[in-house]
């Protein structure tokens, strides 16, 4: 008989209602997320399908995912099924339509390999899927058993509930109510109001009685037998699917028949129906033929959705019949018709209760033996069969060794099968599996759910007292990768030690002692822990012995490069210098690239304080090296080092520019934060305020949409500099409190560290410059050198040491000694310092009473400067005080300039401080009559007044002189005056001329 169950949705007309609403807010861009919560069995998934269903026939595309996967959370597999529904049939994405987020999507599905792209930039390829599919008519994304999904995928929908609102898309996600990090997630979202929750009730007596009626093919509850509504009363709790599943038990029992006048109860409807929905399951169970029984049995301890191979394996019967019972199994409704097209090794019982129900009744040995007999099918799968091309991933090809991607049989199922063992008391054996599934999970950038796969495995070999060192060591070599991965190294120490216990109980080489060691090293790097990661590098160095393996070496080297330079040691620089040049010539010797990378990255730090047109040779090998060999981080960050080059050289913009649209392309969101940072400081030094803006508030987005804390400190950063470049004191400190807010517990120094010390010193400095407290500024720019020299790292080639040098030369803190060796050849390599230095060698001229030599040494270094008119300016207005002092060059003309300079920009204090001494000395000073600020900016360089702005606009409407004179109750003669000083101010030769250039920037235009 047909499945009895109602073809309309009872009783859910208020909730129905309010996804319809959410539903259709979305489609007039409101996105918003809605989580429908409740028992299985309760109509969630019916409630949200009947919606998606809708939205379908109104023109919405519609992606579909679920968590419940073999039993056990897969990584990202939720969000995997519903970009695979995105990404194929009619109204798939073009070619474009994703830009730089559709190999993301391919590393999402497993179609692409993984190159450690962040989480986030997974999140935000999904985010601009929905956004594409529903650019036209909106977009349905819907998730199913999200209390079934990994922690990675959790953390993705929890970014898409924060960004959905403003878009054409809506988020529904169907989860049990029971507490859990799904339930947190929901929760969380509503109280930030970006999510609603939605709770299912069991339906009312009235409605379970309609629901009774359309099962058995009538409207009116009055059709079903008073018995049969107060047996489901009695037993069903309102829950729509044990109603559905007691009725078919009823009808098929018999004790409930159809005849002519209706339907009749002819029996006891107690028999064979126990209180409970299990009851109404294993009686269509038992009903089967033992080999089905035994099938279903094997794949109920798989999990509501099975592969069939490991199901047959398990119960001991071959593919042929298995596949022959599972269709008398679709029959009794007790599992789904058949596989997709997308999984066709898979199928799925009806619901999880059908499942739960088989496996109840299991006496513990038996099921103890069906869990080891279905993880030994498991491991011994053949992962070129249907069940790996079932679980969406590549897969091994022949020949090919363990540990690359899809290398492993059915990566899936790895997590499934350690819990299997655990059930059937093979603690052991599931750390070894659970130890596979977290390098997988890491292999598909999962890696929140490779920690906790690990740390499961870690707490299994605590319980384990068979576990083999080997294995305790494996999974915590794995662990401890991970973790640096991810940032988290605070662990790392104390699982270090272990690591090295359970080598060396193993008998583990030395190599492989000295591997963990670097792993503590890299780590120690991570948390800014410098002699702590070199004391790990020395440990590793004798275990190695004096005559390491080259790969181990060119490693070790890498790594310690990064931290002595890092240290406080004396020769660090040097050092540091040494041991990158050896890594990268051992690297390239035994082919290996990344190591390569890794070395020449240190490499070009180390050299960037010395000469930075070898340091730019370096990076231009590292661009090269990751090119060749399909590096596109490297790649990356290669063209970025170079376009900060650039900007410390020229001021330039463009290979920053070029290295952004690298990143955003690749997906690299964190080098597309940085990218933004340097090309925001570039614009700061180029005084070009809006496009500063502008990347400020590219960094402002990414760190509101992602949520992450590196890229939300950057972003701090650059507000801070902005600030300071305005001369915006409380900003510019606020900015600075939030920084060391964020950096609490760091390493001493941190907040210098963190992005540059040379940018923070030129941050403050320049602020208390711009407001005129020469006094503060010298002790910040002191403050910046002292900690500057205190850390290496922080490479101080811009920004700050220019106008230090000049500010002590003008108060006679610095001598020629300072202008000599190394210090002059770092400043003349520095677009922002070098008219600095070049204005501090002609104060000293002109101190000693060379005033040619010091007017000729100032003319000079303006030379190249019109693309940093705020450099130019501040020495115009630090050294032309010198330079009145001393009798020597130009000075008035020098502060007329810079006083219309710093006028225009509204950095009044110091254009109140040259008109002061310009005073001073015995010059006329124009006064800042009121409007002179619409003046154009062009005329007013040009010197126009305000009164003359106003003639010159009157002009351009086309009035005569007498009419001018008249509007602005002037003489005649005035006027003409005024337009005899326009024409000389603009250079233009006669009246039509000034009438042309009044409607350039008059109402007249």
């Amino acid at each position: 008989m047909s499945s009895l169950s109602s073809s309309a949705l009872v009783g859910r007309e208020p909730e129905r209602d309010l996804l319809t609403a959410a539903v259709a807010s979305a489609g007039g861009g409101r996105g918003s997320s809605v989580f429908v919560l409740g028992e299985p069995g309760i109509g969630k998934s019916r409630l949200v399908e009947e919606t998606a269903a809708a939205a379908t026939g109104s023109g919405f595309r519609v992606l579909r995912g679920r968590a419940a996967s073999a039993g056990r959370a897969v990584p990202l597999r939720p969000l995997a099924e519903a970009v695979f529904s995105g990404l194929r049939g009619e109204g798939a994405p073009g070619d474009g339509d994703l830009g730089p987020y559709e190999p993301l999507l391919s590393r999402l599905c497993g179609l692409a390999p993984q190159d450690g792209a962040p989480l986030v930039g997974y999140a935000e390829a999904v985010l601009r899927l929905l956004e594409a599919l529903g650019r036209s008519g909106g977009c349905v994304l819907v998730l199913e058993d999200l209390h079934d999904a990994d922690a990675d995928t959790l953390t993705i929908v929890d970014y898409l509930t924060d960004n959905l609102p403003g878009r054409r898309a809506v988020l529904l996600a169907t989860l049990r109510g029971g507490p859990g990090p799904a339930l947190d997630l929901a929760e969380a979202a509503a109280s930030r109001r970006t999510a609603r929750t939605l709770r299912l009730a069991g339906l009312g007596p009235a409605h379970t009685a309609e629901l009774a009626a359309r099962c058995l093919g009538h409207d009116d509850a009055g059709e079903v037998p008073e018995a049969v509504l107060d047996r489901l009363h009695a037993v069903s709790e309102g829950v729509p699917f044990v109603v559905e599943e007691l009725l078919t038990a009823m009808v098929d029992s018999g004790s409930l028949v159809r005849r002519d006048d209706g339907w009749t109860v002819t029996g006891s409807l107690d028999a064979g129906v126990p209180a409970t929905v299990a009851a109404a399951v294993l009686q269509r169970v038992d009903r089967l033929e033992p080999p089905g029984v035994a099938l279903l049995e094997a794949a109920a301890v798989l999990g509501r959705r099975f592969p069939v191979d490991i199901a047959a394996r398990a119960a001991g019967i071959d593919r042929t019949t298995a596949l022959r019972r599972l269709r008398q199994a679709a029959h009794a409704h007790l599992v789904t018709d058949g596989a997709t097209a997308e999984e066709p090794g898979w199928h799925s019982f009806r619901h999880a209760l059908t499942a739960d129900a088989i496996t109840h009744r299991l006496l513990p040995a038996e099921r103890a033996a069906l869990c080891l007999a279905a993880a030994d099918a498991i491991e011994s799968a053949d992962v070129t069969g249907p069940l790996s091309r079932g679980a969406g991933r590549p897969v091994r090809r022949a020949g090919e060794p363990d540990g690359l991607i899809g290398g492993d049989p059915g990566d899936d199922l790895y997590r499934l099968a350690a819990e299997l063992y655990v059930a059937g008391g093979q603690r052991a054996r599931a750390a070894v599996l659970l130890t596979r599934a977290g390098r997988q999970a890491v292999l598909r950038g999962a890696l929140l759910t490779a920690v906790e796969l690990l740390d499961r495995g870690l707490e299994l070999t605590a319980d384990a007292a068979d576990a083999p060192p080997e294995a305790v060591a494996g999974l915590l070599e794995e662990l401890l990768g991970t973790l640096v991965l991810t940032g988290d190294v605070r662990r790392v120490p104390e699982l270090g030690d272990r690591l090295d216990r359970a080598l060396t109980v193993a008998g583990a080489p030395p190599a492989r002692r000295a591997a963990g060691f670097l792993i503590r090293a890299r780590a120690a790097a991570t948390a800014q822990q410098w002699e702590a990661g070199l004391t790990s590098v020395r440990r590793a160095r004798e275990l190695l012995g004096a005559e390491p393996d080259p790969a181990s070496r060119a490693a070790l080297d890498s790594v310690a490069a990064h931290l002595v330079l890092n240290s406080q040691r004396p020769d660090r620089l040097e050092s540091a210098r040494a041991l990158a040049e050896g890594a990268v010539a051992t690297a390239e010797a035994v082919g290996l690239p990344e190591v390569s990378c890794k070395a020449l990255n240190m490499l070009g730090y180390c050299l960037r304080p010395l000469d930075l047109a070898e340091t730019e040779k370096v990076f231009e090998r590292l661009v090269a090296t990751a090119e060749a060999h399909a590096l596109p981080v490297w790649r990356i960050r290669g063209l970025l080092e170079l376009g900060v080059l650039d900007r410390i050289r020229i001021t330039g913009t463009d290979r920053l520019l070029a290295a952004r649209r690298a990143a955003e392309e690749t997906g690299a969101v964190l080098m597309t934060a940085w990218a933004d940072m340097h090309l925001a400081q570039a614009h700061v030094l180029r005084d070009e305020q809006d496009r500063a803006l502008e990347a400020a508030g590219r960094l402002r987005t990414t760190a509101r949409r992602l949520r992450l804390g590196e890229v939300q400190l950057i972003g701090v950063g650059v507000d801070a500099i902005i600030a300071a470049s305005r001369g915006e004191r409380e900003k510019l400190q606020a900015a600075l409190h939030a920084m060391e807010s964020a950096l609490a517990g760091r390493s001493a120094g941190a907040l210098w560290g963190y992005a540059d010390t040379s940018v923070w010193g030129w941050a403050q400095g320049i602020c208390s410059l711009l407001r005129e407290e020469p006094d503060r500024a010298l002790a910040e720019f002191t403050e910046a050198d002292r900690a500057m020299r205190a850390l290496p790292s922080t490479r101080g080639v811009t920004g700050f040491l220019g106008p230090y040098l000049l500010l002590r030369t003008v108060r006679g803190a610095a001598g020629w000694a300072e202008l000599d060796g190394a210090v002059a050849d770092r400043l003349s390599q520095v677009h922002w310092d070098r008219p600095f230095a070049g204005w501090s060698r002609a104060v000293l001229l002109g101190r000693e009473g060379r005033a040619g030599e010091a007017a000729k040494a100032a003319e000079e270094a303006l030379a190249g400067t019109e693309a940093i008119p705020l450099a130019r300016h501040l020495c115009l207005r630090l050294g032309a005080s010198a330079a009145l002092a001393d009798g020597w060059g130009h000075p008035v003309e020098w502060l007329s300039a810079a006083e219309q300079f710093f006028h225009d920009r509204g950095t009044t204090r110091v254009a109140a401080a040259c008109r002061a001494l310009l005073r001073e000395a015995g010059s006329p000073v124009s006064r800042r009559r009121q409007g002179h600020d619409t003046i154009p900016r062009e005329l007013r360089r040009a010197g126009v007044t305000a009164r003359e702005y106003e003639v010159l606009r009157l002009l351009g409407r086309g009035l005569g002189n007498q009419e001018i004179a008249e509007h602005l109750f002037l003489s005649p003669r005035t006027v003409e005056k005024h337009l005899a000083s326009l024409r000389n101010r603009t250079d233009r030769s006669g009246r039509a001329a000034l009438i042309a250039l009044a409607r350039r920037y008059t109402d007249g235009q």
